[in-house]
């Protein structure tokens, strides 16, 4: 018997999470980038060790549909966050961008200070 697992994936806008999870799900991999048109939700089931699991993943940056965020000081801050219903996180950043991976740390912050 499975149950039910909540992901979020979660990092700066165009770090490729969208990407990322389009692998894992579908096999492909898109050759350039298109930004994502606000959060997304997934709703997969995996069979892990014989038990099937229905999955929930949220693909997105926080940020409305309406706004595309430029740079780090724009980007949506990870406090206004709701993080205490999810079981996993997966956080994506760019390794050409240390920007991105301050961000993320912010998030690991958030994320361990509401768990």
């Amino acid at each position: 018997m499975g149950g039910s697992l909540r992901v979020a994936v979660l990092g700066a806008p165009g770090v490729g999470k969208t990407a990322i999870i389009r692998q894992f799900l579908f096999g492909d991999y898109p050759e350039r980038h298109r930004p994502t048109d606000g959060p997304r939700l997934y709703r997969p089931a995996v069979l892990l060790d014989g038990a099937v699991y229905d999955l929930s993943i949220r693909d997105g940056d926080g940020a409305p549909p309406s706004q595309n965020p430029g740079g780090p000081e724009e980007w949506p801050d990870p406090k206004d966050w709701s993080l205490q219903d999810t079981d996993a996180f997966v956080l994506v950043y760019d390794i050409c961008s240390p920007d991105s991976f301050d961000y993320v740390k912010a998030l690991r912050q958030r994320i361990s200070e509401t768990r």
